[in-house]
């Protein structure tokens, strides 16, 4: 068996030589001992045999040099093992490398977990891919740091799996941008968690596109 004070010290193309089978039969102790040249060297291929166990033990300094094309490539379960530093690690162009299905296939803990340059990486062809679950993880403090198109992306279904903690939690520029769509699928749960501020920036046409019950569920004071 390699070592991995020997790993550590093998050529990058020693490395691409050992092929899918090579890499796979590493253990997660030699894939860390693998160097950022290795890693930034590593095909597709070998991207796609990794385990959830191998990608756990991948540094940040590691993740932050794998191509958005081998992130591409992790499957669903190396994706969902990474750890909330890990996901950290990634810039904005390997978070925005992810494929929709990749998106939707994250744990809600790992969403939830997420910081918000992390979440704001994501694209507005990415964020809708977002399930129910994943939107209803994401913290209050997240959602204020949204971006108006991300939010306007999150589309009626995205919207509507917002507990009214978040829904507060959008910023006067949200509310105003929110489409007729959006605004139709607001409960009346949702609407109680505007602030009259957050309703005195709600368009005209939203207001309504607002429920019946949604609007006889507004307090004097919104």
């Amino acid at each position: 068996a390699i070592g991995t004070a020997q790993v550590a010290t093998m050529t990058t193309e020693d490395v691409v030589a050992l092929g899918t089978a090579g890499l796979k039969a590493m253990g997660s102790a030699q894939i860390h001992a693998l160097t950022t040249g290795d890693i930034v060297a590593l095909s597709s291929a070998q991207a796609g045999v990794l385990s959830s166990a191998q990608v756990q033990g991948l540094g940040t300094d590691q993740l932050a040099n794998l191509s958005t094309d081998n992130l591409r490539a992790l499957n669903s379960a190396a994706l969902r093992a990474l750890g909330s530093a890990q996901l950290a690690a990634l810039d904005s162009d390997q978070i925005g490398a992810l494929t929709t299905t990749q998106v939707a296939q994250l744990t809600t803990a790992q969403i939830a977990a997420m910081g918000s340059d992390t979440l704001n990486a994501l694209t507005s062809t990415q964020i809708p891919s977002l399930t129910s679950s994943q939107v209803a993880a994401i913290g209050t403090a997240q959602v204020a740091t949204m971006t108006t198109e991300d939010v306007v992306a999150l589309g009626s279904s995205g919207l509507k799996a917002m507990g009214s903690a978040q829904i507060h939690a959008l910023t006067s520029g949200d509310i105003a941008a929110l489409t007729t769509g959006q605004a139709a699928v607001l409960s009346s749960a949702q609407a109680a968690g505007l602030s009259s501020g957050q309703l005195a920036n709600l368009e005209t046409d939203d207001l309504r596109a607002l429920g019946s019950a949604t609007l006889r569920s507004l307090s004097s004071s919104q």
